[in-house]
């Protein structure tokens, strides 16, 4: 399946739900694909930051990219994020990950330790080197990582072969430079809040943790900007950016995850909303 989304593009980055003995719960997500794919989102990016990425083992992450390969049935293109600290280790993963069925694989900037600019163009041309013909992704938080990806680094990187970045500064300024710096790269904007801005500057759309809860809502407004249909366009804004406040209105994904089992519920489907320790302590 093609991974070269077309604007605008809403893919959620998946939480992953634990049972109650913290193991990932892969009934409850499987009906939580189901979920987000019903609500018309055009991708899916598990085990990302909301994903409690920095929190699975290996094996876990391969559990969770196989389960919703299996659950998207083809639908839409899995894009498993695959990160970890090491270069080594990532492209381990990276490997396994498209051996499990994902069409495109990403890597947020390698993080703990204080990388430039030199370290990091060699962890991703690594890791460029492991994924060979599948697309991969950088995808850049600093408030997570510590380092950062610069717009020259992207460029430099795309002309390598890097399909492109989610980018979680929450910067539409980075947006910006990201769009100028390598023009026919997928550009995601990590918060939806910003979508928007982000679309009208030639981004693909967002990688977003709120599509967990309101896909339908944020596909809504990527199709109201498809649509030239402005006004409308700006009120979604606005409801999502709302939205995007309530959910980060507490520690990290706890109202997240909460919202998203109530909404489960309201399904009939049980959905685990405990976070994975010490995120659950």
């Amino acid at each position: 399946m093609d991974v070269n989304f077309d604007a605008p593009a809403v893919v959620p980055a998946l939480l992953t739900p634990f049972d109650e003995a913290g193991e990932v719960d892969v009934a409850a997500l499987r009906e939580h694909v189901e979920f987000v794919i019903e609500g018309g989102v055009h991708g899916l990016m598990p085990c990302g930051t909301t994903g409690e990425t920095a929190l699975l083992e290996a094996d876990e992450v391969i559990t969770v990219v196989e389960t919703v390969v299996e659950a998207a049935r083809g639908r839409v293109p899995v894009v498993a994020h695959v990160g970890r600290p090491s270069t080594t280790a990532t492209a381990k993963l990276i490997k396994r990950a498209i051996d499990a069925g994902a069409e495109g694989v990403s890597a947020i900037v390698p993080y703990y330790y204080a990388f430039g600019d030199r370290e990091i163009m060699a962890h991703f041309r690594a890791l460029l080197k492991a994924a060979g013909d599948t697309p991969l992704l950088a995808y850049n938080f600093p408030a997570r990582t510590v380092n950062d990806l610069s717009a020259d680094v992207f460029a430099s990187l795309v002309a390598d072969g890097l399909a492109g970045i989610k980018d979680s500064t929450g910067s539409i300024e980075r947006q910006e430079a990201y769009l100028a710096a390598a023009p026919d790269a997928q550009v995601f904007v990590g918060s939806p809040s910003l979508m928007l801005g982000a679309l009208r500057m030639g981004a693909r759309g967002s990688v977003a943790a709120l599509a967990n809860l309101r896909p339908d809502l944020i596909v809504q407004l990527a199709q109201a900007w498809l649509d030239r249909h402005d006004d409308e366009a700006e009120r979604l804004q606005e409801e999502v950016a709302e939205l995007e406040r309530r959910s980060k209105s507490g520690p990290p994904l706890v109202t997240l995850k909460s919202d998203v089992a109530e909404a489960m519920a309201a399904r009939g489907v049980r959905y685990p909303s405990a976070l994975r320790s010490p995120l659950g302590t």
